[in-house]
Order: structure tokens, then sequence, then C-alpha cells
């Protein structure tokens, strides 16, 4: 079974009972709690699930708003896009960060066929599973796991970030605005986030149009020390954004 088609079942269950612990999806779906807890990251990346103390809840979707099966085709297109356009500026034998998070995400498939080996450092739970069964190298950051997120934060991680060296680092961000800069709705995930930009040689950030122009709670980092990867930008965003930073457009 393939991913998209695990992850519609899983969801498909979590809708029918509205609310279900971990332990009953693994009865009803036949599928271990790791395979389980990284579904459940991504559908909770999308927007789709909540999770909650004991299990996960079913989003529902405002009837006047597109649907699952519209939407998730333009943003996967849309974070494909944006991960390949990304991976093109790695050589080859980087150690690299990579943010938790959907569009961060999409990077890992076109990290397989690089050579010499890029290493990966992640404070993903989600990544470092998908990393490792593709048999790239990774080191997953410790600390406290965000329940909703699968994201590693807190002091301790921060901390170890603030000891580490990054060629590269890949961010993603909820923000992104000329006036507050690279925003997240978490202080936490941004203390990690300015960590990460700090230590690192180069750092670009994943976003899509539908970031650019918002303001989240907590401004992780200025515009001026990070790269945007992104698409679809109209003239004026992107002549704004290009007196601050440096623009990729996928």
């Amino acid at each position: 079974m393939i991913v998209e088609e695990r992850q519609e079942r899983l969801l498909a269950v979590i809708q029918k009972h509205q609310f279900i612990s971990l332990q009953e999806l693994k009865g009803v779906t036949q599928t271990s709690i790791s395979t389980i807890r990284r579904d459940l990251a991504s559908l909770t990346d999308k927007g789709l699930v909540k999770r909650v103390h004991g299990g996960v809840e079913f989003i529902a979707q405002n009837k006047k708003s597109s649907t699952v099966s519209e939407r998730r085709p333009i943003y996967q297109a849309d974070k494909q896009k944006i991960a390949k356009r990304a991976v093109q500026q790695l050589q080859g034998g980087e150690t690299i960060f990579l943010d938790a998070g959907s569009t961060t995400g999409e990077v890992i498939a076109y990290l397989a066929d690089k050579k010499p080996a890029i290493t990966v450092v992640t404070n993903s739970v989600h990544h470092a599973a998908n990393l490792s069964d593709l048999m790239i190298p990774v080191l997953i950051i410790g600390g406290q796991v965000k329940q909703t997120t699968d994201a590693v934060i807190g002091a301790a991680a921060v901390e170890q970030i603030k000891n580490m060296v990054f060629d590269v680092s890949f961010v993603g961000a909820d923000g992104i605005s000329v006036e507050f800069g690279l925003t997240t709705p978490d202080l936490e995930e941004a203390a990690v986030k300015r960590a990460v930009v700090e230590r690192s040689h180069v750092s670009y950030v994943l976003a899509d149009a539908s970031k650019i122009g918002v303001a989240s709670f907590a401004k992780a980092v200025t515009l001026e020390e990070v790269v945007l990867v992104t698409t679809n930008l109209v003239s004026k965003q992107r002549d704004e954004l290009k007196k601050v930073m440096k623009v990729l457009v996928a």
C-alpha cells in the first residue's frame, strides 16, 4: 500500500470516530505505531487532524472550501517544486539541517541520489524516520517532542544546535513578512529556527506564496539572514522581497 493510500485510509477511520486513540488506530488499521505516528504528522501538517492528549481528532473542513482531494495536488506540487529547487543548491557531501514541516519534508526524496551522501541533522521525528528508511545518514536532535507536529523543541534542543555547524539549512515558516521577518506560531519553534540559522553557512527558507506577506506570532530571524525558495510570486511581492533578501523561484 502506497503512503497516500494508507494515509487516506487512516483519515477515513479518524473521520468516522471523530476521536480515536493510537492503540485503537493500530488495531483497526493493522499498522505499526511508528508508521501511524509518521502518517499522523503528515495529516497534521495538512490541517486534517489534530493530535490531542490520548489520541487524535478529526478536523471538520469548511464546506465552502475546496476538498482535501482538490487541495492536496495543488499544495503538494508547489512543495515538491520548492524542495527540488532547494536541493539543487547542494553539491553533495554537505552536512545540512532539515527543519520540521511538510514543505521541508519534501526535500527528503531529492536527497537520496546526492553523491557523496548528504548528512542530515533534523529536529523532526517524522523526517528522521523517513531519512532512515532511505538509508540517508541522519542525526536527530534530542529534547521535548511537540505532540502536534512531532518537532523536537526546547532548551535542550537549542543547546545542542549551538554546538553544531551546518553547511546548509532548510527551514520552514508560517509567515514571511518584510516588516516582521520569518515568523512561526510557537516561541520555542522560533528559538530552534533562530539557533539553526545562526549556526549555518547559508539558510534557505522554504515557503509557498500563501505564506508571503503573512506574520505569525513569534519572530525567528530577519529576512536578510535567509534565502527564500518559493513559487508563484506576483511581481509586487518579488520586488519587495528582493530589496531585503535573495529569492529563488521554483
